[in-house]
């Protein structure tokens, strides 16, 4: 049989009239799994890639800074959108951000190394 030469009726159950055939065959032992590496520690980002989604459903790609606030990108979609009252948030996390984290750095908004960032009109 071409698929029993092949190896892969080892791993489909048995047939109810194959298990006498496959009993006196020898068992092998299974190997032990592999053991798993270590834990890597958490990469650092040093930039944060963010695309910022306008109400007019035009896309701005940036790159900050890990450490830049969220208040730097306000000013940058307030320079290049010529937008003057806008909110920001994100689907997944869904998060609407309030101008008390502009303060915060991208890094520890959770932004980074790369997110999708919704401009709405307010």
């Amino acid at each position: 049989n071409p698929l029993q030469s092949s190896g892969i009726n080892a791993e489909w159950p048995l047939r109810p009239g194959k298990a006498k055939e496959t009993a006196n065959k020898e068992e092998v032992a299974p190997q032990p799994a592999p053991q798993a590496a270590a834990p890597q520690p958490a990469k650092e980002y040093d930039e944060c890639r963010l695309q910022l989604r306008l109400p007019t459903g035009q896309a701005l790609v940036n790159s900050f800074k890990a450490e830049d606030t969220l208040g730097d990108v306000v000013a940058f979609v307030r320079d290049t959108a010529k937008l003057d009252t806008f909110g920001l948030m994100t689907s997944f996390p869904r998060k609407q951000f309030q101008p008390s984290d502009y303060g915060f750095s991208l890094k520890s908004l959770g932004l980074c190394p790369s997110s999708v960032v919704i401009v709405s009109k307010q």
